[in-house]
């Protein structure tokens, strides 16, 4: 009788990036790649059983089960991608490309919205097309944001199109949670009234006992694989790209959490989340088990909002993830963990990463003026809003954290920032793909090195995880590292995902932690400005226009005026942008002159 092969469980969070989810798509990338070839190994050992002399002892027999992707902004837009990829059997980028690959990830995160065909004579990559002003209708509401979001509808329209018929959609990989979650947040301006109830006394002067109101904004989107419309309905969102109204829905939140306040179109979600899911949200997502405690005013069917960002105020959903392995895997060991979390963030806020500094320059933490105060107000609020609050994030489970990071030579960073990405608030990544196919394949370097180096567990020979109860010889000769831990103690450890690619690197002595695919980080064309300062200009033009005529519409006189410097304003508007661009880039190092 075969023995029941041990599991250990995944929960995966990715952190709102804005165009540096090139990095995490990346990171996925290589991560799908060494879980399939594992499987495959695995597959083969199964078949051929343990007394052929084609078995190959030297791979681990054990599982790696992914439970939950969830994600924010970027993020969320990877952890989707990445769920639709495993419907088909998905080829990993190992080499830079300017052509489609047939990879989502890498075709979504890399290509974005460039012309790439060949057939297309006069290519226009992406950041020209969110330049154009074919999104400003006058007959509609006007303009939706500062740059033109069909570029990021046409993205997602092709990765919903991309995913094979269902006639075709490849066997649920056994990596892959037979009732996967994937959760996305979003953030809902308009907010969801909510009333914690206190036991007052009542009377017959005084018969109701008041209570603290206050207002929701956070929804996490919480999808469901093993979706079951008789008992999940109303509390989880199916995840089938094969059911219409699903597919939209997924469609519509996979937009919507990547919806950058301002910069990026905002979402409308018009008849889509049932009232009843939003309370039921709320309630998972503060924890509450006594439903009387609390009371949720909505009245419609449906609850009717506009949604913006979802990592304005949730960009790091970890808590929620560990709640999907909490309830999943209840009887969680310290010692001989069975689930464990990594969040891949591409900006990491590492504590005294950035100190203020006054008006003279030196080191202050005190603001002196009103003028101070305000200028430190929405940093303020941005920051207080993602402190996580929830228990589950400071429980002490299995957790590592994936961000980028790029090294001369061991022992030296590099000077500029590890993502080419990271320009202009994480915007920089939309202007040039040579800056995406750099945050793309640090990502997949950094995988590799995360797996092979870091995300493994304790091995002792003779009390071995249950993981490792039946590791081989051969096995625990290629994989088995020795390392010291905090305290200096030499110790062994195995990784939890073996990387198949590191058998044959380790034969051929190519184990370099320091290789990166694409070594030299890149710089801002030369002319790039330049070329793009008319249809800047243009679309900064078009827009005052369009504001003129609207704010002021009964206002003819100081239309009129207005309209008279329109032109000039333009100009200047166009200049200070094309001025802070340059400046952000030299400052990174990716521009010269």
């Amino acid at each position: 009788m075969a023995t029941q092969t041990e599991t250990f469980h995944i929960g995966i969070t990715m952190a709102g990036a804005v165009s540096a989810g090139a990095y995490t798509a990346g990171f996925m990338d290589y991560l799908i790649e060494v879980l399939e070839l594992w499987e495959e190994k695995k597959e083969r050992n199964r078949s051929v059983g343990k007394e052929s002399p084609e078995y190959d002892p030297t791979i681990p027999m054990y599982d790696v089960c992914i439970d939950a992707f969830g994600g924010a902004s970027a993020g969320g837009m990877v952890g989707m991608i990445t769920a639709l990829s495993t419907f088909s059997k998905m080829e990993p980028v190992r080499k830079p490309s300017n052509e489609k690959t047939g990879n989502i990830l890498y075709d979504s995160w890399v290509l974005l919205d460039d012309d790439v065909a060949p057939a297309v004579k006069n290519k226009v990559a992406t950041f020209q097309k969110m330049l154009t002003v074919t999104d400003i209708d006058e007959s509609t509401h006007g303009v939706p944001s500062l740059l033109n979001s069909k570029p990021i509808d046409n993205i997602a329209d092709r990765v919903f199109n991309q995913v094979p018929p269902q006639n075709q959609k490849r066997e649920r990989p056994k990596y892959i949670s037979e009732d996967l979650r994937v959760l996305v947040t979003l953030c809902s301006v308009r907010g969801i009234p909510f009333e914690i109830k206190f036991q007052n006394f009542t009377s017959a002067s005084f018969p109701f006992s008041p209570g603290h109101r206050m207002h929701e904004h956070m929804i996490i989107a919480h999808f469901k694989l093993k979706f079951d419309a008789a008992t999940d309905t109303d509390i989880y969102l199916n995840f089938d790209p094969y059911d219409t109204e699903a597919k939209e829905l997924m469609k519509l939140c996979t937009k919507g959490t990547g919806a950058f306040p301002i910069g990026l179109e905002m979402r409308q979600f018009d008849g889509k989340l049932t009232t009843a899911y939003i309370e039921n949200a709320i309630l998972r997502s503060l924890g509450v088990q006594e439903r009387s405690a609390i009371k949720i005013y909505l009245e419609t069917e449906n609850f009717d909002f506009t949604n913006i960002d979802g990592g304005t105020i949730n960009n790091e959903p970890y808590a929620e993830v560990v709640n999907v392995l909490e309830s999943m895997h209840p009887n969680y060991n310290k010692e001989t963990p069975m689930f464990g979390t990594i969040m891949i963030d591409p900006f990491p806020n590492f504590y005294n990463q950035d100190l203020a500094e006054d008006i003279e320059g030196e080191t202050s933490f005190f603001q002196k003026n009103i003028w101070q105060v305000l200028g430190k107000g929405y940093s303020l609020f941005q920051q207080q809003v993602r402190v996580k609050r929830s228990g589950a994030f400071y429980k002490d489970y299995f957790r590592l954290l994936i961000f980028p990071v790029k090294w001369e030579r061991p022992g030296k960073l590099a000077e500029h920032p590890p993502l080419a990405c990271s320009a202009l608030g994480g915007f920089g990544g939309f202007l040039d793909i040579e800056f995406r196919k750099h945050d793309f394949f640090l990502g997949r370097d950094n995988a590799r090195n995360f797996l092979r180096a870091f995300f493994s567990l304790e091995y002792d020979e003779a009390n071995p995880h249950p993981l490792f109860k039946d590791l081989t010889a051969e096995a625990k000769d290629v994989f088995l590292k020795e390392d010291t831990d905090d305290q200096g103690v030499e110790k062994a450890y195995f990784p939890i995902i073996p990387d198949i690619l590191f058998i044959q690197a380790k034969k051929e002595g190519k184990t370099n932690p320091y290789f990166y695919t694409v070594p030299d980080f890149p710089e801002i064309r030369n002319g790039y400005f330049e070329s793009i300062e008319s249809s800047l200009k243009n679309r900064i033009k078009v827009i005052l226009d369009y504001e003129i005529k609207t704010r002021f519409k009964k206002k003819w006189l100081l239309r009129n005026a207005i309209k008279l410097v329109k032109g000039y304003l333009a100009r200047v508007l166009t200049k200070k942008v094309i001025t802070v661009m340059k400046n952000d880039f030299t400052k990174r190092k990716m521009m010269n002159g």
